[in-house]
C-alpha cells in the first residue's frame, strides 16, 4: 500500500513539473515581448558558416531501416512466447 502512495506522489510531482515548465515556456514576460528588435550592446554579429550537407534530398533509407528494426523488436517476443495449454 505504501508503494502506491509513493508512486502516486512521484506521478503527481512529474505532472506538476511538466505543467509548470509548459506554462513558463508559453507565457513570456512583457519585457521580452516588447524588446524583440533590440539587440544587446555587447553582442556582435558574426556570419554563420555554411554547413556542408551530406544527405541526399528525398533519401529515406534510414527511416526504412529503423522501421524494420522496430517491427522486428515488437514481433519477435510475440512469436517466441510460450502458450499456456
Amino acid at each position: 500500500m505504501k508503494t502506491n502512495h509513493i508512486s502516486g506522489m512521484l506521478a503527481s510531482l512529474c505532472i506538476m513539473l511538466v505543467f509548470g515548465l509548459a506554462i513558463t515556456n508559453f507565457n513570456q514576460p512583457v519585457v521580452f515581448a516588447q524588446n524583440t528588435n533590440a539587440a544587446p550592446a555587447l553582442q556582435q554579429g558574426t556570419p554563420t558558416p555554411i554547413a556542408q550537407d551530406q544527405s541526399e534530398i528525398g533519401s529515406t533509407d534510414g527511416i526504412l531501416v529503423m522501421g524494420i528494426v522496430i517491427v522486428v523488436i515488437v514481433i519477435t517476443p510475440l512469436l517466441f512466447r510460450k502458450q499456456k495449454k
